[in-house]
């Protein structure tokens, strides 16, 4: 439960940590892109394979019933054509109409979930500790790619724990502008000789997911498992989650649950624990929302929150630190720098990661 609970709300940013040369540090992390069409409709194809006998079953009778109205209308458009066929022609009669007025265009709405507006091209980075101990960084990245919203998650592990591979992870969502649902979800996780590949492709027409995990070891193939998920109404990855709730408020989170798309549905609810004034490790004092997220699976009771966000109460609303309750001591992650990356449509965001890990 702990381990998805914490992979959910700072995307494995505590689980490693500190300094290794900088040319090296995202060598052990793969480059992501948003999957050609061909492999989503590869995807959707195999998903059409694993539906149930029972759902098969209904879509024949649908596409039955579906062809009879067809017939039925036809032969009324037949009856009514030779009724018409039957009746004297009248002649037309020319009747001018008052020229009506020009109507201005209609201007083009905002996408229903436009939250990551104010954050595209957004840079947090972050410093990790645990028991006041240094760790390492992560970086936190929201970048605008033509008709996409790339999110990424990152962190850069050193000292022992890098010396050995652990700690190595990248998160990244790719959120459609005009709907700001999810399309694609990529998580990359390394310990020691061990690594683990898991995306998510999501079929909205069809309200399902395909989720497909791989393992290695050695960097050889060990392992597949191919998961197609149903659900109903909203869900969402984890980054677009945390996105979105930076944009919460008390009523937003109110008896509210929020679905989660990994490779079994998860569930989260946040419980809002008010406004206060709190000194940032930078010194500053600052109105903060205090959030304690709470998660579950199906069938199963919310836990106990091991965690605390703190939001900034501006118009920026920064997430500046987190505080993780573990068995032995607590995990932080604090906000030391925010940078802004420039929006060109010709931008490979993983040459700007490039450049922004060799320069923390």
């Amino acid at each position: 439960m702990k381990k998805y609970f914490i992979f959910i709300f700072i995307f494995l940013f505590l689980s490693g940590c500190a300094k290794i040369e900088e040319e090296k540090k995202l060598e052990k992390l793969p480059e992501v892109s948003f999957p050609t069409e061909e492999k989503t409709e590869e995807t959707k194809i195999e998903t059409t394979k694993e539906e149930t006998f029972e759902e098969k079953k209904i879509e024949i009778k649908e596409e039955k019933k579906v062809e009879e109205e067809k017939k039925v209308e036809e032969e009324k458009k037949e009856e009514a054509v030779e009724v018409k066929q039957e009746k004297p022609e009248k002649k037309e009669e020319i009747v001018l109409l008052p020229k009506k007025e020009s109507v201005p265009a209609k201007k083009e709405e905002k996408p229903a979930f436009d939250f990551l507006t104010s954050f595209s091209g957004e840079c947090l980075i972050y410093e990790l500790k645990w028991n006041f101990m240094d760790l390492g960084k992560a970086i936190i990245v929201c970048f605008d790619e033509n008709d996409r919203y790339h999110l990424v998650g990152i962190t850069l592990p050193s000292g022992l724990p890098a010396s050995i591979g652990y700690g190595y992870n990248r998160v990244d969502s790719f959120i459609n502008k005009k709907t700001g649902k999810p399309s694609y979800f990529y998580t990359y996780s390394k310990t020691g000789d061990r690594e683990q590949i898991i995306e998510i492709y999501f079929n909205w027409g069809a309200n399902q997911y395909t989720g497909i995990t791989k393992k290695y070891k050695d960097k050889r193939l060990i392992s597949t498992k191919r998961d197609v998920i149903k659900f109903n109404g909203e869900i969402f990855d984890c980054l677009g989650l945390f996105y979105f709730l930076r944009n919460g408020n008390a009523d937003t989170f109110k008896n509210n649950q929020f679905t989660i798309a990994l490779m079994e549905k998860w569930y989260l609810k946040i419980n809002f624990k008010g406004k206060e004034v709190k000194k940032l490790p930078n010194g500053e004092n600052k109105l903060v929302n205090i959030l304690e997220p709470l998660a579950r699976k199906e069938n199963e009771p919310f836990k106990k929150g091991i965690m605390d966000i703190w939001i900034t109460d501006d118009n920026e609303k920064k997430p500046v630190f987190f505080e993780g309750k573990l068995p032995v001591g607590r995990a932080v992650m604090n906000l030391v720098q925010v940078r802004k990356i420039e929006q060109k449509p010709d931008l490979n965001l993983n040459k700007i990661l490039q450049e922004i890990v060799s320069s923390i």
